[in-house]
C-alpha cells in the first residue's frame, strides 16, 4: 500500500490508526488480566474462609453468614437448618452470594488494572496488597452502611478481613505483572 493510500485509509471515517488499535488492545488485555486476577483472588479468599470453617468443622459457616447478611435473611450458619426447605434456601443464598463475590472481585481487578502498575514484580505485589486491603475492605464497609446488614467485618473480624483482602490484592497485582511481562515477551520487547 502506498503512503497516499495509507493516509486515505487512516483518514476515512471510523478508521483507526494502527497505534490506536494497539492501545485499545493493550487496555482490553490489561482489563482482562485484572478481571482474571480478581477471579483468582475471589477463589483464594473463598478457599481461605472455607479452610478456616473446615478447621472449626463448619466449612460453609462464613459464606452462609455472609449470604444471610447480603440477602437480609436470618438463615445463616448460626440458625438451625434442619429442614430440607431451609437447606435449599441456604444453598441458593450461598450460590447468590458466591456470584456477587466473584463479580465484585472481577470488578476490583479491572479497576486495579487501570490504577496499579505491573512494571516491577514486588511493586506490583505490594501495591496490589495495599490496594486490595483498602478497596475490598472499603467496599465491605460501604455494603454494610448501605444495606445495613452484617458483612465479613462482623463475621470474621477486621484484622482477618484486611489480611485476606491484602492477599487478594497481591494476587491481582501479580496477575497484572504476569500479563504485562507476558505481553512484552510475546511482542519481543
Amino acid at each position: 500500500m502506498s503512503q497516499a493510500e495509507h493516509r486515505n485509509t487512516a483518514d476515512a471515517p471510523g478508521a483507526q490508526a494502527p497505534g490506536a488499535k494497539r492501545g485499545i488492545r493493550r487496555l482490553l488485555l490489561r482489563a482482562e488480566a485484572g478481571a482474571a486476577g480478581g477471579l483468582i483472588a475471589a477463589v483464594a479468599v473463598a478457599a481461605v474462609f472455607f479452610l478456616r470453617g473446615a478447621l472449626q468443622l463448619h466449612p460453609l459457616s462464613v459464606p452462609a453468614d455472609l449470604a444471610s447478611g447480603l440477602f437480609g435473611n436470618a438463615n445463616g450458619a448460626s440458625a438451625p437448618t434442619n429442614t430440607l426447605g431451609s437447606n435449599i434456601v441456604l444453598g441458593v443464598e450461598i450460590l447468590g452470594y458466591s456470584i456477587v463475590h466473584l463479580l465484585a472481585f472481577a470488578a476490583i481487578g479491572v479497576s486495579a488494572a487501570f490504577i496499579l502498575s505491573g512494571s516491577r514484580f514486588w511493586t506490583s505485589v505490594l501495591s496490589g496488597a495495599g490496594f486490595g486491603a483498602v478497596t475490598c475492605t472499603g467496599l465491605l464497609y460501604t455494603v454494610r452502611l448501605v444495606a445495613g446488614t452484617p458483612v465479613a467485618l462482623d463475621v470474621v473480624g477486621l484484622p482477618r478481613v484486611l489480611m485476606v483482602n491484602a492477599l487478594a490484592g497481591a494476587i491481582i497485582g501479580m496477575s497484572l505483572y504476569i500479563a504485562e511481562h507476558g505481553e512484552q515477551r510475546a511482542n519481543g520487547s
